[in-house]
């Protein structure tokens, strides 16, 4: 039997001992150690798996349906795996493809007038679709021409995170350093790099990492900043940093730069569609624990690394935070609405809970800016048809929803999104109603509580949650309202039961 060592396989394949070792690392593939064990071998039933890794990778097949697929390699798996990724390729060669036509419509409009300047102002908006008005998408019930909309779903598309990594982040103890008022990320960031300093900690401890931690609420108002360094356990601290002992855990992770809302945005999408994780609140990862915020959603604990500790203030030096959003493995609940005691009485309005787990919603989205509104895009949906593919196929009694959010291709516009849809459970033809290019989004698992007031009503959510205790859970970026009787356009009466609306809302 011929074997092969790492560097061997490295060099004939072409790929890094590193991603060997990361194979290994999560089973996909298997060593074994030479005579005297000092170093790895591969054999040729490793090497047949390594080209089959290199040719499914190649096809852009992510580690994970890779695993899937050596798991159980029966025929109908890996057809299910392989037209799964066919049909994500799919998204993204339209999204490509719509992309490229309005710019070669664009350059072939600017073409005709060269050797003028061009008023930018023209690249506004729809002026630039405009230039592309020849172009047409034509869908089965559904024809419009080619306008902001598709390139809008386009470039969310593309705007999808695809570096995300899940990292175990292990216990460490760490010097804490916690300042208000203003300017508290600097205040902060001074008395560390002094301790820093002092103790000469980077030569004591070269392997310490540097967290930072807005104390915020969910609606970005900052009420303070902490940064921690992790240290040598019995290392003594000076007032008025403290010592803290971080327990650590999963977070799932992604470089920041500028774009840092966009990047949160992108990462709760991320975790939302992960069948195999969720957000996780718990405030307890440390001792003593964060403190929660007595404001509008909480605080949010979620952290930031410098990764480049030892050059960070190097003048010139390239520097690279990273991400870091608490997560943990997803656990379906026991989905059952409890009404709440009382609840008339504290907030005006009658009120259960409800824990849900994760779900998909399928329909048809707009984002809301100061040109148009929730009830100018309900009248488009049934002017055009759109309404009625959605009762089409509704399942006999499922609930019309309409999902108030912001995600990332929303906040890069200045503008928040205005969903109508079903949730995927509730269509009869799933396959089908795709046809149409409807919106999809999976929502994290949550604490709901389920609100019912008439149409009509001076209700909002956010004021009269807090009266029954609880606040916005600050991740999922939105809430639902269930149009009465699944009619997105009844009249306001009073008397009428069917005027009843429902906001469900997400809470901690």
């Amino acid at each position: 039997m011929v074997l092969q060592s790492i560097s061997q396989v490295s060099k004939s394949y072409d790929i890094s001992a590193r991603m060997l070792r990361y194979y290994e690392q999560i089973g996909l593939l298997k060593s074994l150690r030479n005579a005297d064990k000092s170093y790895r071998v591969y054999d040729e039933t490793a090497l047949k798996r390594i080209q089959l890794i290199i040719f499914l990778r190649k096809l852009q097949i992510p580690v994970k349906r890779i695993c899937a697929i050596i798991d159980n390699p029966d025929s109908s798996v890996i057809i299910g795996i392989f037209n799964k990724s066919i049909a994500e390729l799919e998204k993204e060669i339209t999204a490509l493809s719509v992309i490229k036509s309005i710019l070669e419509n664009i350059v072939s409009e600017i073409a005709k007038i060269t050797g003028t300047y061009i008023n930018l102002d023209m690249l506004n908006d729809d002026s630039v679709i405009n230039l592309a008005r020849s172009l047409c998408l034509v869908q089965k019930n559904v024809k419009e021409k080619l306008g902001m909309n598709e390139l809008n779903k386009a470039a969310e598309i593309l705007n999808k995170l695809k570096d995300v990594r899940v990292v175990y982040l292990p216990p460490m103890t760490v010097a804490s350093a916690f300042c208000t008022g203003d300017n508290p990320e600097e205040q902060a960031w001074r008395s560390i790099t002094d301790f820093i300093s002092r103790k000469d900690l980077l030569t004591v401890k070269p392997d310490a990492r540097l967290f930072k931690i807005d104390h915020n609420n969910a609606t970005g108002e900052v009420f303070g900043y902490e940064i921690w360094i992790s240290i040598p356990e019995k290392m003594d601290i000076p007032a008025p940093l403290i010592k803290k002992e971080f327990h650590g855990g999963l977070y799932a992770v992604h470089v920041v730069g500028e774009n840092r809302f966009e990047i949160a945005l992108g990462l709760q999408d991320w975790i939302n569609e992960n069948d195999k994780y969720q957000y996780d609140y718990d405030l307890t990862r440390c001792d003593p624990q964060f403190m929660e915020i007595d404001s509008f959603g909480g605080l949010i604990p979620d952290l930031d690394e410098v990764l480049n500790l030892h050059n960070y203030q190097t003048p010139g030096f390239e520097n690279q935070t990273d991400m870091l959003i608490p997560i943990k493995y997803y656990t379906p609940p026991i989905e059952a609405p409890v009404e709440i005691p009382g609840s008339k009485e504290k907030c005006g309005f009658k009120a259960s809970v409800m824990d849900k787990g994760k779900f998909t919603i399928i329909g048809f989205t707009k984002i809301m800016t100061q040109e148009n509104n929730p009830e100018m895009f309900e009248n488009e949906l049934k002017t055009d048809g759109r309404l009625d593919i959605l009762n089409k196929y509704r399942k006999p009694g499922a609930r019309i929803l309409g999902f108030g959010s912001i995600d990332m291709d929303s906040q890069i516009r200045g503008g928040w999104r205005w969903t109508i849809c079903l949730a995927e459970s509730d269509i009869t033809d799933t396959q089908a109603f795709a046809g149409f290019n409807p919106y999809t989004r999976t929502i994290d698992a949550s604490k709901w509580v389920i609100f019912e007031y008439m149409k009509g009503d001076q209700f909002n959510d956010h004021s009269v949650c807090p009266k029954l205790g609880y606040t916005w859970n600050g991740i999922i970026s939105g809430s639902f309202i269930v149009y009465p009787d699944c009619d997105t356009g009844k009249t306001e009466s009073d008397d009428d039961k069917k005027n009843i609306m429902h906001c469900w809302y997400p809470v901690k």
